[in-house]
C-alpha cells in the first residue's frame, strides 16, 4: 500500500476510536447532563489526526481517555486497532490498565481478560495466554471461544493428553468445530509411544483414536507401523490394503509400508500382484495408485508399469502430450513411458505437491494438520503433472 494510503487508513482507524469515544461522554439516555470540556488531550489528539499523525494521535486520545471512567468501550477499541496494527505491546497496556480498575463490571472484566489473551496470542506468550483462557473456559459468555483458543495453545506445545481434555469439553459444551481432532490426539501420543518402543501404550491410543473416529485412517496407518516394529508385517499387510482401497488420498503414504510388509514376509515380489488387484477395486484408487508409483518411483513390477500407462494414457493434458510426441501408430514402450514418469516426478518435486481445501496452503511435504489454518485432513495431493501456479506479484 502507498505510504499515504497506509497513513490515511490509520487516520480514519484513529478518527472512529475519537467518534466512539465522543459519543460516549455526550450523547446517553437518561436526564441531561452538563457536557464536559474537552480535556487538553483530546484537543491534542484532534490536532495530530487533522495533520495525519495518527501515532501521536493515538497516544494523545490513550491519555485522555485513561482518566476517564465513563469510557471502557473506547479502552477496547483502542487495544483493538493497536493490535490490528501490529502494536501488540500497547494492546497489552490498555487491556491490563483495564482488568486493574477495581470497579470494572464482571462483563467488562471477562472482555477485557480475553483480550488480553488475544494479545499475548498475537505476541507468542502463550503460557501467559493460557493461565487467562483457563480461567475464562470454566464459565461465562467466553467459555466456548476460550476453549477452542486453549485447543490451539495445547497443539502448538504438542501437550495432547491436555488438548484431549479440552477437546471434550468442547464437544460437551458446544458443537467441536473439528470432530476428528481428539482422534489426531491420540494418533501423536500414539507416534510418541512407538518412538521409545512402548508399543502397548501406543495401541491403547490407537484404539481410543478409534473410539472418538470410527474407521480412522490414520489409526489404521500407524498401526501399521506398530505391526511392523513387532515383527507382525501380516498384519500390517491387511491393514495397509484396507486402507488403500477405503482411502485412496493415502496410497502415497501406504505403498512404502506394503512394500516393507511384503519384503519381511518374503514375498518382495508379489509387490506387482498385489497393486494390480487393488487398481480394480475402482477408478479413483487406481488413480491414485499411479500417482504413488509415479511419484514414489515405484516402477520396478510390470504391474506398477502398467497402472502408470493406463494413467498417463487416460488424463487429457498428459495423453495428449504422448500422442504429439509419439511417432505415427507408435505406442508408448516401456522405456519411453519410464522417461515420461521421470519427467513428471521431476516436474513434482519443483512445485507443491499439496494443497490445504480449506484455505488454499501449499506444500511439499505430508501434514496430517495445515500449518496455515490448522485444520486437520485437509491437505490433498495435486496430479503428477498439476502445476502450483504461484500468484501475481501484488502492484505497488
Amino acid at each position: 500500500m502507498h505510504p499515504e494510503g497506509l497513513i490515511k487508513g490509520l487516520a480514519i482507524g484513529a478518527g472512529a476510536v475519537v467518534i466512539a469515544w465522543y459519543a460516549t461522554r455526550r450523547w446517553r439516555f437518561g436526564p441531561p447532563v452538563a457536557p464536559r470540556p474537552p480535556s487538553r488531550d483530546y484537543l491534542a489528539g484532534l490536532n495530530f489526526l487533522v495533520n495525519e499523525q495518527p501515532d501521536r494521535a493515538v497516544e494523545a486520545f490513550l491519555r485522555a481517555v485513561a482518566i476517564d471512567r465513563d469510557t471502557v468501550e473506547t479502552h477496547f477499541a483502542l487495544g483493538a486497532l493497536f493490535r490490528r496494527r501490529g502494536e501488540v505491546d500497547r494492546a497489552i497496556r490498555v487491556h491490563q490498565n483495564l482488568i486493574a480498575r477495581s470497579d470494572l463490571d464482571r462483563e467488562f472484566r471477562d472482555q477485557a481478560s480475553y483480550a488480553l489473551a488475544q494479545d499475548y496470542l498475537r505476541a507468542g506468550l502463550l503460557d501467559r495466554a493460557e493461565k487467562l483462557l483457563e480461567g475464562l473456559s470454566e464459565s461465562g459468555p467466553y467459555r466456548i471461544a476460550a476453549l477452542r483458543d486453549l485447543v490451539r495453545v495445547y497443539e502448538v506445545q504438542h501437550d495432547w493428553e491436555r488438548a484431549i481434555a479440552v477437546q471434550r469439553d468442547l464437544v460437551r459444551v458446544a458443537h467441536a468445530p473439528q470432530p476428528q481432532a481428539a482422534a489426531h490426539y491420540h494418533c501423536e501420543l500414539a507416534e510418541l509411544a512407538r518412538a521409545r518402543g512402548d508399543f502397548a501404550t501406543a495401541r491403547r491410543h490407537l484404539r481410543a483414536a478409534r473410539g472418538e473416529q470410527r474407521r480412522f485412517p490414520r489409526s489404521a496407518l500407524v498401526r501399521a507401523d506398530v505391526a511392523l516394529d513387532m515383527s507382525e508385517p501380516d498384519m500390517a499387510e491387511r491393514l495397509l490394503r484396507r486402507l488403500i482401497r477405503d482411502y485412496p488420498l493415502l496410497a502415497g503414504q501406504a505403498l512404502p509400508r506394503l512394500r516393507a510388509a511384503l519384503v519381511a514376509q518374503g514375498r518382495a515380489e508379489q509387490l506387482g500382484p498385489v497393486l494390480a488387484e487393488l487398481a480394480e477395486e475402482s477408478g479413483e484408487v487406481a488413480t491414485e495408485l499411479a500417482h504413488a508409483v509415479v511419484l514414489g518411483d515405484e516402477l520396478d513390477t510390470p504391474q506398477a508399469l502398467e497402472i502408470a500407462r493406463r494413467y498417463v494414457l487416460a488424463d487429457p493434458g498428459i495423453a495428449e502430450l504422448v500422442t504429439a510426441l509419439l511417432p505415427p501408430a507408435g505406442g508408448l514402450d516401456d522405456a519411453g513411458l519410464r522417461r515420461l514418469c521421470a519427467a513428471l516426478r521431476r516436474q513434482a518435486e519443483r512445485t507443491p505437491r499439496r494443497r490445504c481445501a480449506d484455505c488454499g496452503f501449499t506444500s511439499s511435504t505430508f501434514f496430517w494438520q495445515c500449518p496455515g489454518c490448522k485444520a486437520w485432513d485437509s491437505l490433498r495431493p495435486l496430479a503428477p503433472h498439476e502445476v502450483e501456479v504461484p500468484p501475481p506479484p501484488r502492484k505497488r
